[in-house]
């Protein structure tokens, strides 16, 4: 896991780790392919706190910069990429109904019989060349009938609009499109594992405390002190910023700006979900 530089990325800011990197790569790759009537599906896993949706933010930004609008677009929005969360309790109307609203198309009881016929109109005339939903874990967990309406839902839009699409949520997602032999066929899974102990978490923990502007970052990945935010992390990228964030919260109330290791021990017992088994 190389090359782990900041960089601004809407709010926030990009951490550029390897396995990050494949995958914002992977998706920008697939924007820059000509229409397809078999379009492939991204489905990229990693538990909650991993970056996934930050994945999906920089590849928006570095497509929506690869494909600036036209000079002279005559339409109403101009959209490279369709990014949302859909609600749960899906149906494929709930579904059609969030994408039209994220595409800016009034949602009206008269479009409700035709919805995902307009989503996939509207996905050729306003450009767009990546679907990207996230959190889809908590729309793919419905029993039976629900969960084979979101897939065909997904298959429809992907076919019928020629567009490939990004899925992202947790490791359940890639089991339940693997169970569907086409969907299966199409899918490319990319997966982000936590990080290990040692030289990798120093790293990152070196990237996360420069980028959010700490006092004397290198301290604290140093060894003791990377190894213990590393094991009250759970190798999550989530945690160790979360650990950081409240150990300098912790430090303030002494009117401290550095963090000491004191205060990664009081701020990893106010955060229980950090606590090794």
């Amino acid at each position: 896991m190389a090359g782990l530089d900041p960089t601004r990325s809407g709010s926030g800011y990009w951490i550029d780790f390897a396995e990050a990197r494949n995958a914002v790569d992977t998706l920008v790759d697939l924007a820059h392919d000509e229409p397809d009537e078999r379009p492939p599906c991204v489905i990229l896993v990693g538990q909650s706190g991993m970056g996934k949706t930050s994945i999906l933010r920089e590849a928006q930004r570095r497509i929506s910069r690869d494909f600036p609008e036209p000079y002279g677009w005559d339409e109403a929005r101009y959209a490279p990429v369709l990014r949302t969360v859909i609600p749960s309790s899906p149906t494929s109307l709930k579904i059609n109904l969030t994408l039209l609203w994220k595409q800016g198309w009034p949602i009206t009881r008269s479009i409700h019989r035709v919805a995902d016929l307009k989503v996939v109109d509207l996905l050729q005339k306003q450009g767009t060349r990546l679907v990207a939903i996230d959190n889809v874990h908590a729309i793919l967990t419905a029993s039976g009938k629900a969960r084979r309406d979101t897939l065909d839902a997904f298959r429809f839009l992907m076919s019928e609009g020629r567009v490939p699409m990004v899925v992202a949520g947790l490791e359940v997602a890639a089991d339940i499109f693997a169970e569907d032999i086409e969907l299966a066929y199409r899918s490319i899974v990319l997966r982000l594992q936590p990080w290990g102990p040692g030289e990798a978490s120093q790293r990152l923990i070196l990237v996360l405390a420069r980028g959010m502007g700490l006092i004397e970052p290198e301290r604290l990945a140093e060894p003791d002190m990377a190894e213990f935010i590393w094991r009250y992390s759970h190798g999550v990228t989530g945690n160790f910023k979360r650990l950081l964030h409240w150990a300098l919260k912790v430090a303030r109330r002494d009117g401290r700006e550095r963090i000491e290791f004191a205060d990664l021990q009081a701020a990893a017992a106010l955060l229980p979900a950090h606590i090794p088994a």
